[in-house]
């Protein structure tokens, strides 16, 4: 789980970033999120909760709910994440577990760290982009949807305060890399905001000095000077006195260096003649940004390559090799590059590089031969006497660097084929090669794959391009351009270049541009540079391909633009396919090894959203609009067939409309397999009744997703997965409506009188269910209708409409003795007892729920006698007589723990024991 704060309160729910609209809930989230890795009472949670308002009685009974609430959030279901400590039966407090990586104030302040230590080691270059990238974290006041507690002023406090510091330290790093032009708008915004921070006074001072603004600089001090007298009656802090003088000596140390922005360099293995080797190395690109651990392992092969006399002395080694790899566009040449001008020093004897057309469109990848030619003669040697053999030129390759200190780059390899002649053998030299392919069998070779830059680092890149100004101006239209790139450097560098060049521009025209997704690629090229360009290569490597298995391979590639979900498992991409599943793996593994799918454990495949577009253009080209179809079709149906049988193994007793479907089903064998598969399948199984159930779908796809949506209605509901059960059960409403089906728009009008019901909204429980009602009654459904009326009972008694729930519960029981449904009549005596206990008739509310627990035991229904029990529990308690409340809750308590029952249940009743427990000063019965 990840979470931001530097803005308002988000979740990271492994798609997007969300809020969490109840107030109270943020309100915790942000408290502990104060006090992260530390326990916060729960004495300490009231204060912070109410501690400008009348604390209610149930405080405490509150705080449990939200708690639960904010784990459903969480995806904490173990409470691993947010954990209970107790003392005795009670919660004591609760502590948030959070990684530094999870959390953007935990992350901003290492950044700073980081950068503050590069200053500390003169290297301010890697301290300035340390602290830019913290920066670029903010996207404006700390816990800003937070409503105000202690705990969260206070901290909103200090990250202001660091913030202001990481600011005067990354201006500190700025000016000593020669950059006083580019501050002097900041730091005069600065001073005026913050007029008695000498320490930015003092900089301001420096960067007008160093542009040749003395006479000004001198009465930026002056300004201090007067303000601090007026105000506080002081005079500015030494230093700042020393400055002055220093200005107005025109002391030429103040003056920036010669060589401003370089880092201190490591220090040189030993002393070396100086020679004149090739320098073949191409501009390193000014807007590199982020990859600090990449540069930083880089780094750490090379120092190995330090002293070369004592590796030869030692026997030798091998040569250093680093194996970039990662998709089309993910940045692998800029790191390669970057890294390389980076290093040169360490390499005097020169540097070697080559293209070698890889991943080019228009052009053949380059013969090693070739390449060893050009190496040949770089290296000094005669044209005439260049080997033609390539494992000759190899070896003289080899000889020739022998002794030296070299480093090669090559630059988009396209197999390891390609690549072993081209390797220097001597020690003392090092290889940087980049390929989209993994280059496995390279030996020797440590290998560095590159991901798409995170969020944070996305927007310092842009930043880079766009400057500073303009994206903090428009803050939320950066990050969205960085998400609809994907985090793509080469779409960023794109969508920055095209702004670059239209300064009028606001960032919301190109986030307007980029959002319309079937032309986001057309959008994403500017110049030479575009991405459908750098996918298409690899594409047609497979189309073009000559192997048994590149067909089976693109095929996949285009038909998986089909599926809208977040990733797709092996045995749907099979179904998809219609192919046996080791073909299907091995036309999948396929595609992870070219960088045109993601898989970390060969069962569950992610395509990167721009590759996503591009598939789904190229299956537009090549597959026909009934094999497109008929893929969709064969992958909802394995969906719904699956998500219908894990739904039975978990309440096989429960009655909802399954669908007849043909289809793979995913072989599961019990609940907890069930469980497991829904809970990872969800984000896809929603993904597809979105899509399934689109206006232009054909009518076969359409019922598919109105069947999944009645499927998953009862792994939803017991776990309060409100908004999702709301968004598919309106979709599938109108689905419904379309294909003239009114049976299942009254399923989906009691689905989403569920989603009402777990939101608190009693009239809109009420108007849904009544709307359903109308529809069972026509369609002489008594079923339908005993089990919408059941519900209205418990909404109208929600609302206080007690003798209205009362006769709607009658009508529903006359219905369930008429047909003889012992299960319905179990539930309707259930909420009729609720009703009396509301209307102060605690006697008749017992006699209804002991008929409910009496006919329970009879049809053998766990869960309908835990609610009996607790519902029993729960009416004593409520007049006083906690001992018999007691002993209904301790035999309710053992049934949520077995199968098919509701296990939130479980918590529900700990709550309500706890009055007893504390009146009879005993503990809980058995857990």
């Amino acid at each position: 789980m990840r979470y931001r704060v530097l803005g308002a309160l988000e979740l990271w729910d492994g798609d997007r970033w969300t809020s969490l609209a109840p107030a109270k809930w943020r309100t915790l989230l942000g408290v502990l999120l104060c006090h992260a890795n530390r326990t916060v009472t729960t004495e300490r949670l009231l204060d912070e909760l109410w501690g400008g308002e009348q604390t209610p009685q149930s405080a405490a009974k509150l705080v449990q709910t939200y708690v639960s609430r904010l784990r459903q959030s969480l995806g904490d279901d173990s409470g691993q994440i947010l954990i209970t400590h107790k003392q005795g039966y009670k919660a004591h407090g609760y502590r948030l577990a959070v990684e530094t990586a999870e959390f953007d104030a935990h992350r901003f302040e290492q950044l700073v760290e980081e950068g503050r230590r590069g200053l500390d080691r003169e290297a301010p270059e890697a301290a300035a982009e340390r602290l830019r990238e913290g920066l670029a974290m903010w996207r404006g006041d700390p816990f800003a949807d937070v409503p105000t507690t202690p705990s969260v002023a206070a901290e909103t406090t200090r990250l202001e305060e660091c913030r202001l510091q990481a600011l005067d330290a990354r201006i500190e790093a700025d000016l000593r890399c020669g950059r006083h032009a580019a501050v002097l708008g900041e730091l005069e915004a600065l001073t005026a905001e913050h007029p008695f921070r000498e320490g930015l006074r003092g900089r301001l001072m420096l960067a007008l000095y160093r542009s040749g603004r003395q006479a000004d600089a001198l009465a930026a001090y002056r300004d201090l000077h007067r303000v601090l007298d007026e105000e506080l009656g002081v005079e500015p802090i030494p230093p700042l006195r020393q400055l002055q003088q220093r200005i107005l000596s025109a002391d030429a140390s103040l003056l920036a260096p010669p060589n401003p922005g370089a880092d201190r360099p490591a220090p040189a293995a030993a002393p070396r003649p100086a020679t004149r080797g090739p320098r073949q190395l191409p501009p390193a690109s000014p807007a590199f940004t982020g990859r600090h651990g990449e540069v930083a392992v880089i780094e750490a092969l090379m120092e190995a390559d330090a002293d070369v006399e004592a590796e030869t002395s030692a026997g030798g080694r091998p040569v250093v090799i680093a194996a970039i790899d990662g998709t089309g566009g993910v940045g692998k040449s800029t790191l390669a590059i970057h890294a390389a001008h980076h290093l040169a020093d360490r390499f005097p004897d020169g540097q070697l590089y080559v293209d070698l057309h890889g991943a080019t469109a228009g052009l053949s990848a380059l013969d090693p031969g070739e390449v060893l030619g050009r190496f040949l003669r770089a290296l000094g040697m005669d044209g005439s006497s260049v080997p033609s053999d390539t494992d000759e030129a190899s070896a003289q390759f080899r000889s020739l660097v022998a002794g030296r200190r070299l480093l090669v780059i090559l630059d988009n390899a396209t197999g390891v084929d390609q690549v072993r002649p081209l390797l220097p053998g001597g020690t003392g030299c090092a290889a940087l090669v980049t390929s989209r392919e993994m280059l496995t069998t390279l030996e020797g070779a440590t290998h560095l794959h590159l991901d798409v830059l995170p969020r944070d680092q996305a927007v310092a890149l842009l930043e880079r391009i766009v400057g500073a100004e303009r994206v903090r101006a428009e803050r939320e239209g950066a990050e969205e351009i960085t998400r609809l790139c994907g985090g793509l450097p080469l779409a960023l560098r794109i969508a920055g270049a095209r702004l670059a060049a239209r300064p009028a521009w606001p960032l919301r025209t190109l986030v307007a541009k980029l959002t319309d997704a079937r032309g986001r690629l057309d959008e994403l090229r500017f110049g030479d540079l575009a991405v459908r360009t750098s996918f298409q290569v690899s594409h047609d490597g497979f189309r073009l391909g000559r192997r048994s298995d590149d067909q089976d391979a693109v095929r996949a590639f285009r038909l998986l633009s089909t599926l809208h979900g977040p990733d797709v498992s092996l045995p749907v991409a099979a179904a998809l396919l219609d192919l046996p599943a080791d073909r299907t793996e091995n036309a999948l593994e396929r595609l992870v090894d070219a960088q045109l799918l993601e898989s970390n454990d060969s069962v569950r495949y992610h395509m990167h959203d721009l590759l996503l577009l591009f598939a789904s253009e190229q299956a537009e080209r090549e597959e026909s609009e009934a094999d497109r179809t008929a893929a969709l079709e064969r992958a909802l149906s394995c969906y719904l067939a699956t998500t219908q049988r894990a739904v039975t193994l978990i309440d096989p007793s429960r009655p909802w409309p399954r669908q007849p479907v043909e289809g793979r089903v995913v072989p599961l064998q019990d609940r907890g397999e069930a469980e497991v598969w829904l809970k990872t399948e969800l984000p896809n199984l929603l993904a597809a009744v979105a899509h399934a159930v689109d206006p232009a779908r054909p009518e076969p796809l359409v019922r598919l997703g109105v069947g999944l949506t009645q499927a998953l209605q009862w792994f939803l509901y017991p776990r309060a997965h409100a908004q999702d059960l709301q968004t598919v059960n309106e979709l599938a409403i109108r689905a419904a409506r379309r294909l003239g089906d009114p049976e299942s728009e009254a399923w989906a009008l009691d689905g989403l009188a569920g989603a009402y019901w777990l939101q608190h909204s009693y009239d809109d429980v009420r108007s849904a269910l009544r709307s359903a009602l109308e529809i069972w009654r026509a369609l002489g459904h008594r079923e339908g209708e005993q089990r919408s009326l059941c519900n209205l009972a418990d909404a109208l008694s929600e609302l206080g409409l007690y003798d209205e729930a009362i006769a709607v519960q009658e009508r529903q029981l006359a219905l369930a003795r008429e047909t003889g449904d012992l299960t319905a009549e179990v539930i309707g005596l259930g909420n009729l007892g609720r009703a009396h206990r509301g209307l102060g008739h605690p006697e008749t509310a017992l006699s209804c729920f002991r008929e409910s627990l009496e006919h329970a035991r009879r049809t053998g229904n766990i869960h309908h006698q835990g609610f009996a029990l607790y519902e029993i529990g729960i009416t004593y308690m409520e007049q006083g007589k906690f001992p018999e409340g007691r002993a209904h809750m301790d035999q309710a308590l053992p049934v949520w723990k077995r199968p098919g029952t509701h296990e939130s249940w479980r918590g529900h009743t700990w709550s309500g024991l706890f009055p007893a427990c504390m009146t009879l000063q005993i503990g809980p019965g058995p857990r």
